[in-house]
């Protein structure tokens, strides 16, 4: 029969070296979210300042690609162990809903609960100094597992050493993760509808005539991409990308007289606000934050 272990605890709370220690010596298949994740950050073409935004997609993606593998082993009849975070039980229950299906298998987890002098000293070993108080305070946010998640045991690894705590059950929780999740699914379906229809409205602009403002001597022109750049105006999609700041000029302007030169003129000691825009740099900035969609109408942008 296939098992599964999950060891899940903060940073630096000793998951690595715990499974080291516990599992090593058996034949498992140790999988970490971690090395997961950093294969989805690099499938999407980043290395560090990653955005919030595509870091929560890569999350995800990394997610859904560990449970394939972890799926992959039980139906094989493998032992797994499985290092990750899970703070949230509904995390935690959208994983063991999946593997229940594949058929007998028993899940195990294991919680990291190190006292804080061994904490301390593991966030040293890793760099991490002067940090402890935040990882304290993301620790104080996990949800302890409950054995109506769906867990066949569970255990508080205090100081290196597996204790069970099997709490009373709260079946109450999994109604309440179902519906977060069911929640979340619909969120992103909207999401990625919403972000399907700005990638074909971004290509239809191609070929379809827009309105071309140039954000200097105040020329504005309907005409298609193609008819722009032609003429020589510094516009998106030829020139720049939509809603990233940028020149936005006919051809007869110097990219110098821009916002964004004003933008780039900065002293990178000082903050650039708003405060600092004419009324004509406030609408130019408003209107290149709402592109493409504020190039289809000229009501409301007209300079």
């Amino acid at each position: 029969m296939s098992s599964i272990t999950f060891v899940i605890g903060a940073t630096a709370s000793g998951k690595s070296f715990y499974i080291n220690e516990m599992f090593s010596q058996e034949d498992v298949d140790i999988l970490n979210a971690y090395d997961y994740q950093q294969r989805a950050y690099d499938e999407a073409g980043y290395e560090d300042a990653i955005p919030i935004s595509v870091q929560k997609k890569c999350v995800m993606k990394a997610n859904s690609m560990l449970l394939e593998d972890i799926l992959r082993d039980v139906k094989a009849g493998k032992k797994v162990v499985v290092e990750q975070t899970f703070y949230k039980a509904k995390r935690r229950i959208a994983y063991i809903d999946e593997i229940r299906k594949c058929g007998d298998v028993t899940i195990d987890v294991h919680v990291m609960c190190p006292d804080d002098d061994r904490w301390k000293m593991n966030i040293q070993k890793r760099g991490l100094d002067d940090r402890f108080e935040y990882y304290k305070a993301i620790e104080a946010e996990i949800e302890f597992p409950n054995p109506s998640e769906g867990f066949d045991n569970i255990f508080a690894v205090k100081n290196g050493k597996p204790v069970l705590r099997m709490d009373d059950p709260k079946p109450e929780i999994v109604d309440i993760a179902r519906k977060e999740l069911q929640k979340e699914a619909e969120m992103i379906k909207a999401e990625d509808a919403r972000r399907e229809e700005k990638e074909k409205l971004i290509e239809s602009m191609k070929k379809r005539p827009f309105w071309h403002y140039c954000e200097v001597c105040g020329k504005k022109e309907y005409i298609t991409a193609e008819q722009a750049y032609m003429s020589g105006w510094d516009y998106p999609p030829h020139i720049g990308m939509f809603g990233v700041l940028s020149p936005r000029t006919c051809g007869n302007c110097s990219d110098m007289d821009t916002l964004w030169a004003k933008f780039i003129a900065k002293d990178e000691s000082n903050c650039f606000t708003t405060s600092e825009l004419n009324e004509s740099e406030r609408k130019t900035l408003q209107r290149i934050k709402g592109e493409p969609e504020s190039l289809l109408t000229e009501d409301a942008w007209d300079l």
